[in-house]
C-alpha cells in the first residue's frame, strides 16, 4: 500500500509477506520505507535451539515494523546501545518503491562479527543511500557463536537430510529464500539480488555462492574482507586444514569437547544451558576464535567450498571483491595463534608440501619486517588470490579493490570494513570529522557498489572507469582521496604464498 506524503508524492508503506502484513516507518528521507525487524524465521529459542531454521507463524492484521530486531546473542562483547538475544531471526528492508510493481534491484548485505556477534542495525549500515540509487536493501540477523557454530552427533537425528551444524549459514540461506519469495511486494526483483557480506560476512557470501542450496538465487556477490581460499591457514592447523570448513567427523570431536567442558552428556542437556553460560564455556576452548566452523555435511556442503572454487564449480556469476589496506592489525590483534613467527616457520612449513624446505630458507632470507608482514594485507591477498582463480579457470574477471583511504584522527587508519561508512553513505553517523573530499568519495564508492548490484558492473556515467581484473591488467580500484586504478604490490610473503598456490592447484582449475 503507498501513501501520499507531499507534492503528490506516494511510498509504500505497507507490504504483503508469506506470515502477513507489515507496516513500515518513513525513513530520514520521507520517499523512502524502512521496514525493520521483520522475523524470517521462528524465534530459535527452547526446543528449537540448534534446529533448522523454521517458518515463522502467520499473524492477523497489520504488524508493526518499525524497530529493529534483536542481534544474536554477542559472544565477543557487546555495546550497550545493542540489543541481543536468542530470539535474532530478523531482517530490514529499505525501499525507494511506490508500487510492487517497479522490480528493483536488490541487495542483500550480511554483516560480519568474527562468527561471535555482529548486528544489521549498526549505523554503518543503514540503506538510504543505496535507495537513492534505485536499490532495495535487505539487512540480516541470524545465529553466531556456539548457537550458529556447535556442531553434535544429536544434531543428525533432529534435523532433515542427516545434516548436522551450519545453522550459521542456513539462517543466511533461509533469509535469502525469504527475499526471494517476498521482495516483490516490497518493489523488489526476485531475480536480481545480489549478496553482499564482510569479513565473516563475507565468508558467508562466498560460502552461499557455492552451495547447491542456492543456485540459481543470486545475481551477483560483493565480498568485502574474506573470500574463501585454502591458503589462509592457522600455522596450528594440520597441512591440508580448511581455514572455515572441516570434516563432520573433527566437528563431532570438537563438540564432544565443549559439551564434556559444559557437564552436559546430550543435545538436550545443552539446550537447558544460558547464552552466558555457552559463551563461558565456548570461552574456554582451545583457539576458541576458530574452534567452531562450518561442516562438510554433505548437504549444505558436500564438499569444502574451498575445493569447489579452487575447480571453478561455484555459481558463475559476477562478483566484486576486496579489502581494507591496513587490515593487518586488526587480524592480529584477533588471531595473535596465527601470526607467524620464526619460531613456527617449521610448522608452517608443512602447508608447503614437498616445497617446505624451500619455504623454510626464503623465510631464513627475508627480514624481520618481511616476517612481521606475514599477516598484513591478508585480505587483499585473498581478494588476489579469489581473482587469479576467476581467471585460471576461464571465469568471467572479478572487480578488485582495495580502501586505502586512512580513518581521520583515528590511528587505525585504513581499518578493516572502514569503507563501510562511505559505501552506506553513512559519514554522518560517525563521530569523525570529514572533509568535502570524503563526502565526494563517498557519492562514488557509493554509485559503483549499486551499479554493480543494478548490472554486474560498478562502472557508470562521471565515475572513473573500473577495469576488471584480468592477465593483461592485474590493477584493483584503489579508494584514497579519490579513485584511481593500480596496483597493490603485496608484501613479499604474501607474494610468496600466492605463487605457490596458484602453482600447486593449476592442475584443478578448469581446463577452458
Amino acid at each position: 500500500m503507498a501513501f501520499t506524503y507531499g507534492n503528490g508524492k506516494v511510498a509504500l508503506r505497507i507490504a504483503q509477506t508469506e506470515y502477513g502484513m507489515v507496516r513500515g516507518t518513513e525513513g530520514n528521507n520521507p520517499k523512502f520505507t524502512v521496514f525493520k525487524g521483520i522475523p524470517y524465521a521462528a524465534p530459535p529459542v527452547g526446543d528449537l535451539r540448534w534446529r533448522f531454521p523454521q517458518p515463522h507463524e502467520k499473524w492477523d492484521g497489520v504488524r508493526d515494523c518499525v524497530e529493529f530486531g534483536n542481534a544474536c546473542y554477542q559472544f565477543m562483547g557487546k555495546s550497550d546501545d545493542l540489543r541481543d538475544s536468542e530470539d535474532c531471526l530478523y531482517l530490514n528492508v529499505y525501499t525507494p518503491a511506490s508500487s510492487v510493481d517497479e522490480m528493483l534491484p536488490v541487495m542483500m548485505f550480511i554483516p560480519g562479527g568474527a562468527f561471535m556477534g555482529g548486528a544489521s542495525n549498526r549505523p554503518q549500515y543503514d540503506g538510504e543511500g543505496f535507495c537513492k540509487r534505485g536499490v532495495v536493501v535487505v539487512t540480516i540477523n541470524y545465529r553466531t557463536g556456539p548457537l550458529g557454530m556447535l556442531v553434535h552427533r544429536d544434531m543428525e537425528k533432529e534435523n532433515p537430510y542427516g545434516s548436522a551444524g551450519n545453522i550459521y549459514y542456513l539462517d543466511q540461506i533461509f533469509a535469502l529464500k525469504w527475499v526471494r519469495n517476498n521482495i516483490k511486494n516490497f518493489g523488489g526483483d526476485p531475480d536480481r539480488i545480489t549478496l553482499m557480506g564482510h569479513s565473516s560476512g563475507a565468508v558467508a557470501a562466498t560460502a552461499l555462492a557455492c552451495t547447491p542450496l542456492t543456485e540459481g538465487d543470486l545475481a551477483g556477490c560483493i565480498i568485502e574482507s574474506a573470500p574463501v581460499t585454502h591458503d589462509m591457514m592457522d600455522p596450528n592447523d594440520g597441512p591440508e586444514t580448511s581455514p572455515f570448513w572441516m570434516p563432520k567427523e573433527e566437528a563431532f570431536r570438537r563438540g564432544d569437547m565443549f559439551a564434556e567442558a559444559a557437564g552436559c552428556s546430550s543435545l538436550d542437556e545443552l539446550r537447558k544451558l544460558s547464552c552466558e553460560e555457552l559463551g563461558a564455556v565456548y570461552r574456554k576452548m582451545p583457539g576458541y576464535l576458530c574452534f567452531f566452523r562450518g561442516v562438510i555435511d554433505g548437504y549444505v556442503f558436500p564438499e569444502d567450498p574451498c575445493d569447489v572454487y579452487i575447480s571453478g564449480r561455484h555459481h558463475d556469476i559476477p562478483y566484486l571483491v576486496g579489502g581494507a589496506g591496513d587490515e593487518g592489525a586488526l587480524t592480529t590483534t584477533f588471531s595473535r595463534s596465527a601470526v607467524l613467527t620464526r619460531e613456527k616457520v617449521q610448522e608452517y612449513s608443512k602447508k608447503f608440501g614437498d616445497k617446505a624446505d624451500e619455504f623454510v630458507r626464503f623465510c631464513e632470507g627475508i627480514t624481520d619486517t618481511d616476517m612481521a608482514a606475514a599477516m598484513t594485507d591478508a585480505n587483499i591477498y585473498r581478494a588476489r588470490m579469489f581473482a587469479e582463480t576467476q581467471l585460471s579457470n576461464h571465469m568471467r574477471p572479478a572487480y578488485v579493490y582495495c580502501n586505502i583511504r586512512r580513518a581521520p584522527g583515528d590511528f587505525q587508519g585504513a581499518y578493516h570494513g572502514f569503507e563501510h561508512w562511505y559505501v552506506f553513505q553513512t559519514l554522518d553517523r560517525d563521530w569523525r570529522q570529514y572533509a568535502a573530499s570524503d563526502y565526494e568519495l563517498s557519492n562514488k564508492m557509493a554509485e559503483y557498489w549499486a551499479n554493480f548490484v543494478k548490472n554486474g558492473d560498478p562502472n557508470g556515467p562521471e565515475l572513473p572507469e573500473w577495469t576488471p581484473y584480468t592477465e593483461n591488467s592485474r590493477k584493483s580500484m584503489m579508494f584514497d582521496t579519490s579513485p584511481w586504478m593500480g596496483e597493490r604490490k603485496l608484501p613479499v610473503f604474501q607474494q610468496y604464498k600466492l605463487d605457490y598456490f596458484l602453482d600447486k592447484y593449476k592442475d584443478g582449475f578448469r581446463k577452458g
